[in-house]
């Protein structure tokens, strides 16, 4: 199974414990295989994630591995009329001549440039901005009655360096400075900070990450569900 870690940088204001709600969505026997993550920007004017008033009462955020599924991706247009989804963030999507493929043409799209990490934005969101794509993230900028906000994606294979993967979190965090940023990953590294019962090289790698950088982990212990399910691993990953 794999975890997604989520990632919140906020540093004119302190995380207020309303202000990003966690929910899960699971599947029937007839849906995709896969296990989600969502978490909503609540619309209140004293929190750093206050909404443009351009938009209804929230803005509804979606973490998914779809692991290069043509099923699973396609999926994707059924979830976002279901549970009101304004923005996905992707990792190993079905993809075709470079595209996210199976999503409707009018959905706005970024993938990193090794196709592992992706964004969706529906017609509906408020002009997003393209930040940058690297080979293991990508980045889009949405705007907020309190100033922008930074969605980013990204991905790291168990087999791949993930040294790598953090220094573009890093270059990609210190490029934006004082502006918030949520980042939602899959990186294959286990820690008992977000649920595993030992840590693991990988998992030191994003614990050193998550401090240096003063980044709040939204994920918990006893909350957090994996955002992909296989049978490669026992447990999240």
């Amino acid at each position: 199974m794999h975890m997604c870690l989520w990632f919140i940088v906020c540093p004119l204001t302190p995380l207020q414990p309303d202000c990003v709600v966690p929910a899960t969505w699971e599947r029937n026997k007839n849906q995709t295989s896969h296990n989600i993550q969502q978490f909503r920007l609540q619309k209140y004017s004293n929190l750093p994630w206050s909404t443009s008033s351009t938009t209804t009462t929230a803005i509804d955020i979606l973490q998914i591995n779809l692991a290069k599924s043509k099923v699973a991706t396609a999926h994707l247009e059924t979830l976002a009329s279901e549970i009101n989804i304004n923005h996905f963030l992707v990792q190993e999507p079905y993809v075709k001549e470079g595209k996210i493929a199976g999503v409707p043409r009018k959905w706005h799209q970024w993938l990193s440039s090794n196709n592992k990490a992706g964004i969706i934005s529906l017609p509906s969101t408020n002009n997003p901005i393209f930040i940058c794509s690297t080979t293991n993230l990508t980045a889009i900028k949405i705007q907020t009655i309190t100033g922008p906000v930074n969605l980013i994606s990204a991905y790291s294979s168990p087999y791949a360096v993930l040294q790598d993967t953090a220094q573009d979190l890093t270059n990609l965090l210190t490029k934006i400075g004082p502006e918030q940023a949520l980042i939602g990953a899959d990186v294959n590294s286990p820690s008992t900070l977000w649920g595993y019962a030992n840590n693991s090289p990988r998992g030191n790698i994003m614990e050193d990450l998550i401090s240096g950088l003063n980044l709040h982990l939204l994920n918990e212990k006893t909350q957090s569900q994996p955002s992909s399910v296989g049978t490669q691993r026992d447990g999240p990953t």
